[in-house]
């Protein structure tokens, strides 16, 4: 049996079968134009350069400058992009809320008005639910609908008015009453050609990657992450990604098998969804899964630098987890020595289910506790962390991005995920791990599945 479940924060399917989430929240309101901004921007002089090679985690429980780190790291993004400049943005769920533009609580569409204001080209792509939000309303305004323009902001439905992403155009019907879904643009990055910092050092080609949408909730009632990185060759295929959202919307058919792999000659590398299934599979095999096959080339036991034997971590923190043949190999893993540990908001039956079996258990939390009455706590991160022997590399590995482990995000969604080896990436990460695990394992009822 699958319940629908629907409150004025969030929208999902728990049961036997979870298909997807919608997320949430939205806090529509109106925002204010601003005046023409300098860089570095005078009203915000004293605000400090954005984070770079490095991860912003917000806290949901914690002050309201923690619950707001990432759009922090955003505005300050923005604050300092050069008049020459470019910003490409694409979002899901575009509601940044309107304030009162402070250091601690910045007004992004403001930002972004006086971005364009000063001669930055702002070029931004959204889901077709975003279309009725104040904020878009209010960009369109400021930045046009005209996509060969130097500023724009879009949607991926403008052209066909259908439920669609961008490039993903596929929907799926579930069997036995499960539901249709429909493809949509679940990206939320940015791709900035150069920053100028506050001491006047130029940066050229910055990916801003994140697990967060830019709504109320995602600041006040979802753990989410955002990894900023200098790196022109990932700036590049970003851009090229961003290109082509901006242009699939103007085919009715997409590219339902868009998949992309920049490849594994840098220690960043992005993979661009959706993908379909093997010809003759079903939509929920796991042959063309990226992540059941990165999962195959783990080995549990390795010996470190100095020569000690060491076992693999494998560590996922995941909104939606319902793709069993990732549940399978992982439990294949714990089972062949590994140590695994999984946290997740909404797991489906089968992935319970495939991560024990009668002799071995994968340790299992569920994160969805509440702080208040209307603060409802719950995992937003889509990351998965291997620490320990993959094909023949013992170097860290940390994923990240927009893509849940979920079918829609794999089949039919226009999603990114990054890879980045090295281990301080991997540690920052794993630190936010354990305390979000930590958390929410003592936190919500039942938390402790295995």
């Amino acid at each position: 049996m699958t319940v629908f479940i629907y409150d004025d924060r969030s929208m999902h399917v728990e049961g036997a079968d979870l298909r997807f989430t919608t997320l949430r929240r939205l806090a529509v309101t109106a925002f204010i134009t601003a005046a023409t901004l300098a860089v570095p921007a005078a009203a915000h002089a004293a605000e400090p350069d954005p984070v770079l090679n490095k991860a912003v985690f917000n806290d949901p429980a914690g002050t309201k400058s923690q619950q707001n780190a990432i759009y922090q790291q955003v505005a300050r993004l923005i604050d300092r992009i050069p008049a020459d400049g470019e910003l490409r943005m694409s979002m899901f769920h575009f509601a940044p809320p309107d304030t009162a533009d402070t250091a601690e609580d910045p007004d992004i569409v403001d930002r972004l008005k006086r971005a364009k204001d000063r001669g930055v080209a702002v070029k931004i792509v959204v889901d077709q639910a975003s279309n009725g939000f104040t904020a878009v309303t209010n960009l369109r305004d400021a930045l046009g609908t005209d996509d060969t323009q130097e500023s724009f902001i879009v949607s991926c439905d403008d052209y066909y008015k259908v439920p669609r992403g961008c490039i993903g155009t596929r929907s799926y019907t579930w069997p036995n009453g499960g539901g249709t879904v429909p493809a949509y643009n679940h990206n939320k990055f940015i791709a900035i050609s150069k920053l100028t910092l506050n001491n006047g050092t130029v940066v050229p080609g910055v990916v801003y990657q994140a697990s967060a949408n830019m709504t109320l909730w995602d600041a006040n009632e979802g753990y989410n992450n955002a990894l900023t990185l200098a790196d022109p060759a990932l700036y590049g295929v970003y851009l090229k990604y961003h290109k082509d959202l901006v242009g699939a919307r103007h085919s009715a058919t997409g590219n339902p098998n868009y998949y992309t792999d920049s490849g594994d000659t840098s220690v960043h590398r992005a993979f661009f969804f959706p993908r379909r299934e093997a010809g003759g599979e079903a939509f929920t095999g796991g042959t063309t899964d990226p992540i059941v096959n990165t999962l195959k080339g783990v080995t549990c036991s390795y010996k470190d630098e100095a020569g000690v034997t060491r076992q693999t971590d494998v560590r996922v923190m995941m909104l939606d987890f319902n793709r069993t043949p990732i549940a399978e190999q992982l439990l294949k893993l714990r089972k062949a020595g590994c140590w695994i540990d999984v946290v997740a908001t909404n797991l489906s039956d089968g992935v319970i289910g495939a991560l024990a079996d009668d002799t071995t258990k994968v340790q299992t939390t569920r994160c969805n506790w509440k702080l208040a009455e209307g603060l409802d706590i719950r995992v937003h991160h889509k990351y998965m962390l291997i620490d320990g022997a993959y094909s023949g590399d013992i170097t860290p590995r940390t994923y990240t991005g927009s893509h849940n482990l979920s079918w829609s995000a794999l089949r039919q969604a226009d999603e990114a995920l990054l890879r980045i080896t090295g281990r301080p990436t991997h540690t920052d990460y794993l630190s936010n791990f354990w305390s979000v695990r930590d958390t929410c394992r003592a936190k919500t009822p039942g938390g402790a599945i295995y």
